[in-house]
């Protein structure tokens, strides 16, 4: 199983308006029953605060590379297109695509 991540970064003052408005759109654009949403609490053994960027990662799971590429040139590319006109400049995101092995 593939998993594909993109992890929309997002100025923490804009933090509660970004989670109002993305939820909605990432189940309509997830994979269907096959997503999940999660915000990152933690990272390099800080927690999370008001002085850094909300970061929330948009997690699914595929069979293959093709079942990827089809749904983010489909869903993922929009959802990012609006994110990018809405939040641009102090928002960023980037994607990654794990495989599991157990």
């Amino acid at each position: 199983m593939l998993i594909h991540n993109a992890t929309f970064m997002v100025d923490p003052q804009r933090g509660a308006e970004f989670l109002e408005w993305f939820a909605p759109l990432a189940r309509k654009a997830g994979p269907e029953g096959k997503s999940r949403l999660s915000v990152m609490r933690q990272a390099g053994g800080e927690t999370a605060g008001e002085t850094q960027a909300l970061c929330v990662a948009f997690q699914g799971e595929f069979e293959s590379m093709e079942d990827v590429a089809a749904w983010t040139s489909k869903r993922l590319r929009p959802l990012v297109a609006a994110f990018e006109r809405r939040f641009a400049p102090d928002a960023m995101v980037f994607t990654s695509v794990f495989e599991t092995i157990f």
